[in-house]
């Protein structure tokens, strides 16, 4: 397969050997080492540079970004702030998973050759997609400043927070779109999935934890730290990729829409969700558009029955120095990392970082893409290649990878 995966961000390809049943997933991105740019930066330039990772999920780099320096300068957040930032997350998920289903992911099951031929195909859909696109870039913006790379964040707390009267606009959109979300769910839910059965570890953050279940038993599920998180996500360095690949504790992950079904509730059952297909994510990315829409709802209602508190939380005198921030991107598990130097000790924005570390949701899915299209290959056999090749890339899209993000 020469040719780059189509309708994914960024540029990658599988090299299989039909042969063996072997599957390589090359990545081609260039490494930008953001990591890098961060040292010598000041803690308060990090919640600015690191959603320049990504354009699809920038919301979720700052979030982390800021919870990360906000853990090393002791930082607790008034309870706006916390929900506001969970308000920007609903938003930042609805707005990924809209785009990937549409006009990414969808046109592999609806007979189109890409979204915008949608508008013709199933035109209700795609008003319905246009809709869901619609509100939650006025989420971010209402909350963020902007539907991109947010400015009205900071350390500790917001420059600005949104008035009662943009939250009640903004809760009287989300009133008028409840339907696409629910049709989105019952769109997805009704097309056929290739068949696919792959034991996997699916991980999600719960709290301050990562859970873990197998995708032939999510009753199992285990629990750890996230402090610990460089312990059980191990990345390695691969000669045919310019991203690393991680797994949760030696096995193959799969991070995501589909991951935090398994670990959060009993939607399998609800929904007829099967785990150990990795096809599933794309079901699954509609069903959490409807949860974050009605999320997103009921935080707004919290923020209208109380006082919205402004205040910026400034640094605690028991500082550490060194905080973890983590959050569940639109495609998995997010960790940002960051040292400062005790000796640059200010008010937030003269604290300068030393040491940065940043694993991303893509990262973690490298190894089961690769696992998943290995048993891709063994469980169709007896179909012609060219049929097994569209296979092969409609499973990577169902993955919704981040190329650039791996390659941070």
């Amino acid at each position: 397969m020469k040719d780059f995966i189509a309708k994914i961000e960024g540029h990658g390809n599988l090299t299989v050997d039909w042969n063996k049943d072997k599957v390589k997933l090359n990545v081609f991105e260039g490494e930008r080492l953001f990591e890098g740019i961060l040292v010598g930066r000041t803690a308060e330039e990090m919640h600015w540079i690191t959603p320049r990772i990504c354009g699809v999920c920038p919301v979720a780099h700052n979030i982390a970004s800021l919870k990360a320096v906000e853990d090393a300068l002791d930082i607790k957040v008034s309870e706006t702030t916390r929900q506001l930032r969970d308000l920007m997350a609903c938003g930042q998920i609805i707005q990924s998973h809209s785009l990937h289903l549409f006009f990414l992911s969808l046109p592999d099951y609806l007979g189109i050759d890409r979204g915008t031929e949608l508008a013709q195909k199933n035109p209700a859909a795609f008003k319905k997609a246009l809709a869901l696109k619609e509100v939650s870039d006025e989420i971010v913006q209402t909350v963020g400043g902007r539907n991109v790379h947010p400015t009205t964040t900071a350390i500790g707390g917001f420059h600005k927070v949104p008035t009662k009267v943009q939250l009640k606009k903004l809760l009287k959109k989300l009133a008028e779109t409840a339907t696409a979300a629910r049709d989105t769910v019952e769109l997805c839910l009704g097309l056929d999935y290739p068949e696919l059965k792959v034991d996997l570890k699916l991980a999600a953050l719960v709290n301050d934890k990562i859970a873990a279940v197998s995708s032939n038993n999510i009753a199992g599920r285990v629990e750890s730290p996230v402090k610990n998180y460089k312990k059980d996500i191990e990345e390695d360095i691969r000669d045919y990729s310019t991203a690393k690949f991680g797994k949760y504790r030696g096995e193959e992950t799969l991070v995501g829409a589909l991951a935090r079904l398994a670990v959060y509730g009993d939607y399998g059952e609800k929904y007829d969700l099967d785990f150990t297909n990795p096809f599933y994510n794309n079901p699954a990315q509609a069903i959490e558009i409807e949860i974050y829409h009605r999320n997103a709802r009921t935080i707004i209602e919290k923020l209208l029955a109380g006082d919205l508190d402004a205040r910026i939380i400034p640094p605690s005198k028991d500082a550490s120095f060194i905080g973890i921030g983590a959050v569940e991107a639109p495609r998995g598990g997010l960790y940002h990392e960051v040292h400062l130097d005790p000796a640059s000790r200010g008010a937030g924005k003269n604290n300068i970082i030393v040491e940065a570390n940043i694993i991303t949701p893509t990262v973690q899915n490298l190894t089961s893409i690769e696992k998943s299209a290995r048993a891709l290959l063994e469980q169709t056999k007896n179909r012609p290649q060219k049929e097994t090749e569209r296979l092969l890339n409609m499973l990577v899209r169902a993955y919704d990878p981040c190329i650039t993000c791996s390659v941070h």
